[in-house]
């Protein structure tokens, strides 16, 4: 994948089918990556370190429709592994939202169908990771885009739906 000058990706973005990645649906329409933000939140709530490979630049405040990232994650002095995260609009992602509404269906709705009908973005945390030893990372950063995007989270090859806090319980489950 090759990035421009403000650390945007270049070329078309592709999400994967739902079973190839955790997908997270963003009431917010715009593609922002927020450095800061997202390892603020990895820090303060999962005791993680989180750093962008690709850093990135908004000149007058625009977004790229659609962009991408690499995201380097690991315990506070740990060796990081790294995952790609990807977002298009919501309109672009037909599977992701079939998938998130069968997850509501799975649920009984609990709230989520509201949170799905407020959703303009897709994100998605491929799996596996790309480098590193860690098999949590792509959960890991799920969850801290959960918690940063208010997003409700669709898991790779599951029939349900869940927000941050399934996420932190699946991510305690696994010893983090």
């Amino acid at each position: 994948m090759e990035f421009d000058g403000n650390g945007w990706a270049e070329g078309r973005i592709e999400l994967q089918p739902p079973s190839e990645g955790w997908s997270l649906l963003s009431p917010e329409p715009e593609a922002r990556i927020d450095e800061h933000r997202w390892a603020h939140q990895a820090r303060v709530f999962f005791r993680a370190e989180l750093t962008l490979v690709q850093k990135k630049a908004y000149p007058s405040g625009g977004t790229p429709m659609a962009d991408a990232v690499e995201v380097d994650v690991a315990r506070a002095g740990g060796a990081p592994s790294r995952v790609l995260v990807l977002t298009v609009p919501l309109d672009r992602a037909p599977l992701v939202r079939a998938a998130a509404a069968a997850g509501v269906r799975a649920i009984g709705g609990c709230g989520f169908d509201a949170l799905l009908g407020r959703a303009r973005r897709a994100w998605q945390v491929r799996e596996p990771q790309v480098a590193g030893e860690d098999a949590r990372a792509p959960l890991l950063v799920t969850a801290v885009l959960a918690a940063v995007l208010l997003a409700p989270v669709v898991p790779p090859g599951e029939e349900t739906i869940f927000g941050v806090k399934g996420a932190r319980e699946r991510l305690q489950r696994l010893g983090w």
